[in-house]
Formats: structure tokens, C-alpha cells, sequence
């Protein structure tokens, strides 16, 4: 579907060139001076998911970090996966931030100034504005104060030192960004129902989708700003979520080529060379798996397998984060090809690279009746997000009626219990839900706001934060050579180190 759309689009841009009059004639037809709209919005979709280049979003920050910070995914790779060992992989810890500016969020900048000087481009102003969030609101996640206001304005007002914003005021815009967005649809106007991945221009889904991703940056500040969370969530949830699974906010691949196939399968599977799943580059950790077995978790055999492509449950074996290649000798087993990692089904190139669920959707909404930000039964809307959570899983095959009636008798909503223990119940189920769907970003962000799951850190030998969890990633080294105001901004948020807190992690 990308690569058809791209390669449509850009005859488009050059037949468009080509005029009989002697100054197009000495245009170079390879570089056109304008591309419309509709490419810019199918190259920001494809750009915010780093399908463009699988090893910086997806390889580097999402598995060798967020997963491995915890414990999702472990490796005993310590010169690439530095989540795993709490140590700096310079080329992993900056790589988001290296590779949004100068690619998907300058395109989702530029996008929105083009379209928003012709009122009926609305619909596609408003897609771009709610992308930015999204790659925005992982990017302040991970490393706290970043350029937003100024950011990839380099080309439209010669930007190039943008100054970093405060992570308050980034989250209040995003917000307002998300509120004003889903206002703006209007039918009437042009609807790029080709260029759109996500919803094939459907707006209402649209509308929905800026709502549910209000609802989670919103629980995200319940401890910095419990009235400000409670507004904007009562707000999202007023205004309406996705509906189902079928509404989840993922941008759908058709796996041709790279360009068009979900880079977490790029990097995981064999087609993109990197086949970190088989050449034990990464491996499930040992608390995602011996959690999933104690909770008779049914996903297990379906994102989980040996090397020689054994599922059987007994035979899963997660690996021990911070264990290298030494450590790994005085294991029980001491060969990686018998620890899991991710099942074929994980990583099929047309698989649909998820960013938000309706799993996860109701699993907040549940938090937010409990913390009184709305009204309604917490533990209906639970019991639903954990049966939608537990039919995430790639592939065709889903756990039987039976299994996941067995796994929700077992794993039953403490509805009579303390607040601490209804949000334990929740964001396990989040945290596993981030495992299957391979959204380390987010399971790291979720853990850092809630604290649970309760992990218990690694200490290995020479890591920076002495055996603490990171609690943001570092600014990219690059930065301090190109752009001073970073220098301010450590001043303001605190020492550029992994045990920093970001504003809203108290």
C-alpha cells in the first residue's frame, strides 16, 4: 500500500513538470520544487513509525531501551543493548531523537504550514497536527525538555538552534493540539482517503483516535497535576474513544519492500538482514515470561518460541537482564538458542505497527473512574479491556474462550481492594499488553507514571545508575555541537543523566 502510493504520487509530481515551454524543459524533472499534500502525509505517517529506517525508532530506543528498561526484552549484547545493563550506546540512546528531527517531524512541520494556507486541505492539517503529537509526546517521554514550538522550522524561518521547551508547557499543547485537531474534521472538505494508513480518511475514527490519545497523555500527569489530568481526561472520555480493535491507532503496512513494512518486524525478522529474533540478538526477558506463566497468560505460545520455532509453554525460558556473555555461561540453560523470543507471527513485514489500542483505551478509562476523573463501573470497563487485550496478538490464531476465561478467574479486578491494588491489576495488564504489541515506549513511559508492575532493578558491574531503573534517556551527544540552548535546558530540568525524572514522573 505505501510503496504503490509513493511511487503514484511521485509520477504524479514529475508528469506535472514536464511542459512543452523551454523553461520546463531545463527543469530537473528528479528534484520537483513543490510535492502535495497527500505524499507529505503519507511520508509523515510512514516516517513516524521509522519504517524509512528500522534501526533508529524501532531497534535502537524500542528494543535496545524501552523493553529492555523493563525487562521485556534482554540481550547479552552490552555494546548495543544498554536498557539491558543501565550503560550508555550512545548510537541507541539518541537515536530517536536524531532521527524524528531531521525526518518525521520536520515533514509533519512542514506539512501542517502548507496545508493550513488552504482551508480545504482542513482534514489533512488536522491528521498532520495529531502525528506531531503522537511523535512529539514519545519524544518528550524519553528525554524530557525537547524543541517542540521551534522545532523543524529550520526551512520555513531558518530555525536551526530551536530552544527547548519545558515539559509542562509541551504537554499543555499537545493537549490543546489534540482538542483543536479532532474539532477542526469537517466532512465537507478534501478527505485523502489514499494517503491515509491509519483510518483511509475516515474522520469520525480520526475524531475518536485524538480523544483516546488525549485520555493517555492525560493519565500520564495524574501525580505533577492530578486537576489537570482529571480535566482533560474527563474530556477525552466525553468526547469519545476508539470503539474497538478494529479502531486501534496503527498504520498498516502491506510488506513489499521496506519502506512499506513495519519495522519492528524489519529489525526482528529475516527479510530486513537484521533477524535479531533468530541470531539471539534479543531475547524475551525472564520477568515478561515467568509473569505470563504464572498468570496462565494464553498469549504465551503465540508471540513466544525457541529458536528451532518451539512454542510449547513449559519449554518458554526468559532471559536475565544484565547478563552478558560471560554471566550467561553460569545459567541454567547457558545456550541462548533455548531462551524465547518473539514468534514468527510477531514479525510478519504487513503487520500493523501499533501505537495505541483499544485495549489500552479501556484499561485507562478504568483508571480514571477510580481516581473519580468519570463515571461508570471501573471493573466492567476492565474486564473488557483485559478480554481486548488478550485478542492483541499478531497473527491469525487468538487464545480459545476457554483460555481466556480461565486467565480472567485467575486475574480477577481487586474491586473491593485499595486504589495502590486496582492500579497494580491495570497496568500489569498494560505492561503485558506493550509486550505483545511490541510498544516498548510505551510500556517504559507507563511503568515510570505508575510503578507497576514492581520491577527489581539489575546491578551489573559498571553501569551508570547504580542498579536504579533509567528514568529518561540522555540528549543526543550530537546536540551539544549544534545547538547551545540544550545547555539551558539541562540548567533547567537537571544533569543530563539516565536517573533524571522527567516533569511529570514523581
Amino acid at each position: 500500500m505505501v510503496r504503490k502510493i509513493s511511487i503514484i504520487a511521485f509520477i504524479t509530481v514529475l508528469f506535472a513538470s514536464c511542459t512543452k515551454d523551454f523553461q520546463s524543459i531545463n527543469t530537473n524533472p528528479n528534484v520537483p520544487t513543490a510535492v502535495p499534500n497527500d505524499y507529505l502525509l503519507a511520508t509523515s505517517q510512514v516516517q513516524l513509525a521509522g519504517a524509512h529506517n528500522p534501526d533508529s525508532k524501532s531497534w535502537r530506543n524500542n528494543f535496545g531501551y524501552s523493553a529492555c528498561l523493563v525487562q521485556q526484552m534482554s540481550s547479552t549484547d552490552i555494546s548495543f543493548y544498554g536498557g539491558s545493563f543501565y550503560t550508555s550506546t550512545q548510537n541507541s540512546f539518541s537515536a530517536y531523537f536524531e532521527d524524528a528531527y531531521p525526518n518525521s517531524i520536520k515533514n509533519e512541520v512542514n506539512l501542517i504550514s502548507l496545508s493550513s494556507a488552504d482551508a480545504k486541505f482542513v482534514n489533512i492539517t488536522s491528521m498532520a497536527r495529531i502525528l506531531k503529537v503522537m511523535d512529539i509526546a514519545v519524544m518528550t517521554d524519553m528525554y524530557g525538555d525537547v524543541p517542540y514550538s521551534g522545532a523543524g522550522k529550520g526551512y520555513l524561518d531558518a530555525n536551526f538552534t530551536p530552544a527547548y521547551d519545558a515539559q509542562k508547557d509541551i504537554y499543555s499543547d499537545l493537549l490543546s493540539e489534540l482538542e483543536k485537531a479532532g474539532a477542526a474534521f469537517d466532512a465537507t472538505a478534501y478527505i485523502p482517503v489514499k494517503a491515509d494508513y491509519i483510518y483511509s480518511g475516515d474522520l469520525a475514527k480520526w475524531k475518536r483516535a485524538a480523544n483516546t490519545l488525549m485520555l493517555r497523555l492525560a493519565m500520564r500527569l495524574v501525580k505533577v497535576d492530578p486537576a489537570m489530568a482529571q480535566a482533560w481526561a474527563a474530556k477525552a472520555i466525553a468526547g469519545g474513544l476508539i470503539t474497538s480493535s478494529a479502531e486501534n491507532i496503527a498504520i498498516k503496512f502491506d510488506g513489499v519492500a521496506q519502506i512499506s513494512s513495519n519495522p519492528n518486524s524489519w529489525i526482528l525478522g529475516p527479510t530486513g538482514s537484521r533477524n535479531i529474533a533468530a541470531i539471539n540478538g534479543v531475547s524475551w526477558g525472564k520477568t515478561l515470561i515467568d509473569m505470563m506463566k504464572n498468570r496462565q497468560d494464553p498469549r504465551l505460545p503465540l508471540i513466544a518460541a525457541l529458536k528451532n520455532g518451539d512454542n510449547t509453554v513449559a519449554k518458554q525460558a526468559g532471559l536475565p537482564n544484565g547478563t552478558n556473555t560471560n554471566t550467561l555461561a553460569t545459567l541454567t540453560p547457558s545456550n541462548l538458542d533455548l531462551y524465547s523470543r518473539p514468534a514468527a507471527a510477531m514479525y510478519q513485514n504487513s503487520n500493523p505497527w501499533i501505537y495505541m489500542t483499544y485495549a489500552e483505551a479501556r484499561l485507562l478509562q478504568a483508571e480514571a473512574i477510580e481516581r473519580g476523573y468519570a463515571t461508570g463501573a471501573a471493573a466492567t470497563v476492565f474486564a473488557d479491556g483485559q478480554v481486548s487485550a488478550l485478542n492483541q496478538v499478531y497473527g491469525a490464531v487468538k487464545p480459545s474462550a476457554g483460555d481466556i476465561a480461565t486467565y480472567a478467574a485467575a486475574n480477577t479486578y481487586p474491586a473491593l481492594s485499595t486504589l495502590d491494588a486496582k492500579m497494580n491489576a491495570i497496568h500489569t495488564e498494560l505492561y503485558l499488553l506493550n509486550a505483545v504489541t511490541l510498544n516498548g515506549a510505551e510500556a517504559w513511559s507507563d511503568w515510570r507514571r505508575s510503578g507497576y508492575p514492581v520491577l527489581t532493578p539489575v546491578n551489573f558491574v559498571g553501569n551508570e545508575t547504580n542498579g536504579v531503573i533509567p528514568r529518561r534517556l540522555k540528549y543526543s551527544p550530537g546536540e551539544f555541537g549544534v545547538n547551545p540552548n540544550v545547555n539551558a535546558a539541562i540548567a533547567k530540568q537537571g544533569a543530563d543523566l539516565f536517573t533524571t525524572r522527567v516533569w511529570w514522573d514523581k
